[in-house]
């Protein structure tokens, strides 16, 4: 059996990459170009499925909303020539208004499923869960 393709790990790597920055600099188009037409957001409880309803809930945020997401310990795994798994933590950074103290920070895993689509990698599933007991992401 042949090894892992470190390409597709790679670029899945950067999806979840991607996904962080775009998210802290509000690109939420760009966002949600990085899911399959098929993929789903697990997100506070609210599955948003495709692309055109990931980007309608983030073009809801508060303007005064600031995020900083640190991404850190990816684990990316092939499943198959078309699927790839990860888990990510996260450390997350918010604040509201002109007060740039923000909230204490947040510390979370994400879980995906990754497909190779004709548009290339996307995710396919994505969710995240607190780390520790009291935290909501």
């Amino acid at each position: 059996m042949a090894g892992p393709d470190n390409d597709a790990e790679r670029a899945c790597e950067r999806l979840i990459i991607q996904f962080a920055h775009y998210l802290d600099h509000r690109r939420f188009t760009e966002v949600a170009a990085l899911f399959a037409e098929d993929g789903v957001w697990l997100r506070h409880g609210e599955q948003l499925v495709g692309p055109q309803a990931i980007r309608s809930l983030l073009e809801q945020r508060s303007a005064t909303q600031v995020e900083r997401h640190v991404m850190t310990t990816v684990l990316v795994e092939q499943a198959s020539p078309t699927e790839c798994t990860a888990v990510s933590y996260v450390l997350i950074f918010r604040a509201h208004g002109p007060d740039p103290h923000g909230q204490l920070p947040k510390v979370g895993e994400f879980h995906d499923r990754f497909s190779l689509t004709p548009h290339g990698w996307r995710f396919a599933f994505r969710t995240s869960l607190p780390a520790f007991a009291g935290d909501s992401q």
